[in-house]
């Protein structure tokens, strides 16, 4: 389970990498538009194994964007503290079968927090 919150204060649960790379687009993973974590709460920060490709067009007036590959690695420098920001700041939860409410999630991550401990 990847959760997956967005920068317009939502978030997503989503299945596996394979899910989060269909529903988030490699461009935006890069320009930091999502930020990622694990059923714990442990941050996961993305590894680009294929880079987004840019291309100018019409002596620059249009960009094509595309492509790009990422894997999601936990970070080892975090502390905790992000997923719990995070959390907070979130407005909406989107559709899943797992979670009805954000004060769902949140219990389920401190439920699996304590018990890894």
């Amino acid at each position: 389970m990847i959760i997956v919150f967005g920068d317009d204060q939502t978030v997503a649960v989503l299945p596996d990498v394979a899910s989060v790379r269909r529903e988030c687009e490699a461009v935006d993973v890069e320009n930091g538009i999502y930020s990622f974590f694990d059923e714990l709460g442990r941050r996961l920060v993305p590894l680009f194994i294929k880079p987004v490709s840019r291309t100018s067009l019409f002596f620059g007036a249009f960009k094509l964007v595309g492509g790009g590959n990422f894997e999601l690695n936990l970070d080892d420098q975090d502390d905790g503290s992000a997923f719990k920001k995070a959390i907070a700041s979130v407005v909406a939860i989107e559709a899943n079968p797992r979670f009805a409410s954000v004060t769902d999630l949140a219990r389920y991550v401190s439920d699996n927090r304590r018990q890894s401990s």
